[in-house]
C-alpha cells in the first residue's frame, strides 16, 4: 500500500523516484513521531487483527478440507467435523471483530487525544506572534479536523499493514511447503499490489495538498463569516459573503473530485491485483496438478488460501482512504508542530526575584528596537525610558507609533531586535516566561471573555478564588452591581467573547480579573478607548484603585486618562519624541501639545454637530 508523498523537486527541477521514496519514509516517520507513545494500544489492535485473519485462514483451510474430502468421495458424515469447526470459527470471528472495534477506538482515542494536546501546547508556546500570521480558522482545522482525519490511519491502517504483511508471509510459508512455484506466484503478486500504485503518488500528493488547503480555507472563511455576522448584517453584505463561501465550497468540491479520480485508479488496481493474485495462484497450481507435481486436492487449498491471503489488502485500501483527509493534513500538522516559537526560554532561565518584596518591580526599556517581519518600517527604534517602582508612566502617540508593541515586548510575545528590557534590573530574556508573566496584569482595549459563566471568566486570573473573592474583586471594579442583576448572577453564561454584555461591562470584568490576579505590574492598554462617557468615570475610578501600589504602564490615545501620570512618554514613528509631566510637555508646545490640540478640535467639532 502506498503513502501520500509530497512532491520533492531537486536542483534540476526534476522529481526523482529516490527523492519520492525518501519523502514517503519521511511522511511515515513524521506521522509516527506525531502520534507519540501508543505502542500498547497499537499492539492490542494488531494482535486482535491477526487473530481475525487467523480465523479467516482457518475457515479457508476447513472449507478446502471439506471440498477435498468430497472430491475424494467422502460422505456427509465425513465432513461434519470440519463444517462444525467452520461454524465455531465464524462465531469466534464475530467476537474478535467486536474486540477489534473496541481496540481500534481506544487506539484512536489515545493517539488523537495525545496529539491534540501536544499541538495545543505547541500553539500556546508559539503564542500570538505566530497566530498573527495565520488565520485562526485554518489553525483550528489543523488541530481539530486534521487530527480527527488521522484516526483511521493510526487505528486501522497501521495495524492492517502489519496484519497484511504477516498474512502474506504465513500463507506463502505454508504454500512453499507444498509447492515453491505456487508460493512464488502469490508472493510476486502480493509484492506488486502495494508497489504499482506508487506510479500515481506524485499526482495524488499534489492533489491531496490542494484538497486540504481548500478544506482549511473554507473552514477559515466560515469562522470569519460567523464571527463577523453582525458586521455583514449591518452593511447588508450577507449575500456577497455567501457567494464567496459558495465559491470556496465549489473549489473544495473540485479538489475533492480530482483527488478521487486518482484514488479510484489506485483502488481499482488494488482490487484487480487481489483477483489477479488468486487467479494466477490457481492457474499455476492447476498446471502443477496437470504435471503431477501437486495433488489435485491441494488445488482447493491454494484457491481458498490465496483469496484469504489477499483479503487484508482490500481492507488496507479502505482504511487508507478513510484516513485520507488526515494524511493530506499531515504536512501542515508537522509544520505546526515543528514551528519555532518567536520567543524561547534560555536553558539557564531563572525565576524572577524582586529586588524588594515591599515594593513592586521597576521596568526599564534600554535602547529597544523592533521590526515586524511583515512590515518594512521598524516599529520601534532606540526606545529608552523607565517606569520606577510604584510609578505610573503613560505612553501616548498617534496610531502606529509603536505603543502596543511595547506591551508585546514586555510580555515577551516577541523579543527586541536590539536593546533590552529589564525588570528590577534583570533582563527579562533571562527569566522564565511563567515567572515573568506572573508579575504582570493587563487590562486591554479588546477584552476577551470566554464562553462560560462570569465566575469562570474571573477565575482565569486565580483558579482557586472563592466566591467571596470574586464578589470583592467585582465590587472594587464597579462590576458587582450589574453582575448581580444578571439572570443567574455570577453563574450567568455570558456567551462567546462576552457579546451579551456591553463594552463597559466587559471592561469592568477585565479590571476585576486583574484585581484577582493581584500582580505587581499593571499594563493598561487603551483600557478606556472604546467606553462611553458614563462608563468611563466608573472605570477610571476602578483603574485608580487597581493601579494603587503597582508599577503601572498606561498606553492611551485619550489624553484625559493620562494627564495624572507621574511621567508621560510620547512616541512618534517608533521613537521617543519627548517625555515629562503633563504641564511640562504642554508648556513645550511640541508633539504632546499638538496631540492635545488635535483632540480638543475633534471633541469641539463633535459637540458642534
Amino acid at each position: 500500500m502506498r503513502f501520500l508523498v509530497p512532491e520533492v523537486r531537486l536542483d534540476d527541477g526534476q522529481c526523482l523516484d529516490q527523492a519520492e521514496r525518501r519523502a514517503a519514509v519521511t511522511l511515515h516517520r513524521r506521522l509516527l513521531r506525531l502520534a507519540g507513545p501508543f505502542r500498547g494500544p497499537l499492539a492490542v489492535t494488531v494482535l486482535v487483527g491477526l487473530a481475525i485473519t487467523g480465523t479467516q485462514l482457518a475457515q479457508a483451510f476447513a472449507a478446502a478440507t471439506v471440498l477435498a474430502r468430497l472430491f475424494d468421495g467422502a460422505t456427509f458424515a465425513g465432513v461434519v467435523v470440519p463444517l462444525l469447526v467452520m461454524a465455531a470459527i465464524i462465531a469466534l470471528r464475530a467476537v474478535l471483530v467486536l474486540g477489534r472495534e473496541l481496540a481500534a477506538r481506544r487506539t484512536c482515542a489515545v493517539v488523537t487525544a495525545g496529539m491534540r494536546a501536544r499541538l495545543l501546547d505547541q500553539v500556546a508556546a508559539l503564542g500570538p506572534g505566530h497566530l498573527v500570521r495565520e488565520r485562526s480558522g485554518t489553525a483550528a482545522s489543523t488541530v481539530v479536523d486534521g487530527v480527527d482525519g488521522l484516526e483511521a490511519y493510526y487505528s486501522r491502517y497501521l495495524p492492517q499493514v502489519i496484519v497484511a504483511t504477516v498474512t502474506v508471509l504465513t500463507v506463502c510459508g505454508w504454500l512453499a511447503s507444498k509447492d515453491i512455484v505456487v508460493a512464488a506466484t502469490v508472493a510476486a503478486v502480493a509484492l506488486a499490489i502495494p508497489i504499482v500504485p506508487r506510479l500515481w503518488d506524485r499526482a495524488l500528493a499534489a492533489r491531496g495538498q490542494d484538497h486540504w488547503a481548500a478544506y482549511a480555507d473554507l473552514n477559515a472563511e466560515y469562522v470569519d463569516a460567523m464571527q463577523g455576522m453582525s458586521t455583514l448584517k449591518t452593511f447588508d453584505t450577507t449575500a456577497v459573503r455567501r457567494n464567496a463561501l459558495e465559491g470556496r465550497t465549489w473549489h473544495l468540491y473540485r479538489s475533492t473530485m480530482r483527488s478521487m479520480q486518482i484514488s479510484l485508479v489506485e483502488s481499482g488496481l488494488t482490487a484487480f491485483g487481489q483477483s489477479l493474485g488468486a487467479a494466477a495462484a490457481t492457474a499455476v497450481a492447476a498446471s502443477r496438478v496437470a504435471t503431477g507435481a501437486l495433488p489435485a486436492t491441494d488445488l482447493f487449498f491454494v484457491l481458498l488460501l490465496a483469496i484469504a491471503c489477499f483479503r487484508p489488502f482490500r481492507e488496507l485500501t479502505m482504511y487508507w482512504h478513510a484516513g485520507y483527509l488526515g494524511v493530506s493534513a499531515a504536512e501542515r500538522i508537522g509544520e505546526l508542530y515543528g514551528a519555532i516559537p518567536e520567543v524561547t526560554e534560555r536553558p539557564d532561565a531563572r525565576a524572577f526575584t524582586p529586588a524588594s518584596r515591599a515594593a513592586p518591580p521597576a521596568i526599564a526599556f534600554d535602547d529597544v528596537a523592533f521590526s515586524y517581519a511583515t512590515r518594512e518600517c521598524p516599529a520601534l527604534t532606540n526606545v529608552s525610558f523607565t517606569v520606577g517602582s510604584g510609578e505610573t508612566v503613560a505612553v501616548t502617540g498617534r496610531s502606529g507609533a509603536g505603543k502596543t508593541t511595547l506591551v508585546s515586548l514586555l510580555l515577551r510575545f516577541f523579543d527586541p531586535a536590539s536593546g533590552r528590557i529589564t525588570l528590577d534590573g534583570t533582563d527579562i530574556a533571562a527569566l522564565t516566561l511563567t515567572s515573568l508573566r506572573q508579575q504582570i496584569s493587563v487590562v486591554s482595549q479588546d477584552t476577551y471573555l470566554f464562553h462560560g459563566t462570569v465566575a469562570d471568566n474571573l477565575r482565569l486570573a486565580r483558579p482557586t478564588a472563592s466566591d467571596a473573592d470574586l464578589v470583592e474583586a467585582a465590587r472594587a471594579a464597579r462590576a458587582h452591581e450589574f453582575v448581580a442583576d444578571l439572570p443567574d448572577g455570577y453563574a450567568t453564561v455570558i456567551g462567546e467573547r462576552g457579546l451579551t454584555l456591553s463594552g463597559g461591562q466587559r471592561q469592568r470584568l477585565s479590571i476585576a480579573r486583574a484585581l484577582l490576579a493581584d500582580r505587581p505590574v499593571l499594563i493598561l492598554d487603551e483600557a478606556t478607548s472604546s467606553i462611553d462617557a458614563d462608563s468611563e468615570k466608573a472605570i477610571a475610578d476602578a483603574l485608580r484603585r487597581l493601579s494603587a501600589g503597582r508599577t503601572t504602564l498606561v498606553i492611551a490615545h485619550r489624553l484625559s486618562t493620562i494627564r495624572d501620570a507621574d511621567r508621560i512618554v510620547v512616541l512618534d514613528g517608533g521613537r521617543v519624541a519627548e517625555a515629562g509631566g503633563h504641564d511640562e510637555l504642554v508648556a513645550r508646545g511640541s508633539r504632546y501639545a499638538e496631540l492635545i490640540a488635535a483632540q480638543r478640535v475633534t471633541v469641539g467639532s463633535g459637540a458642534g454637530r
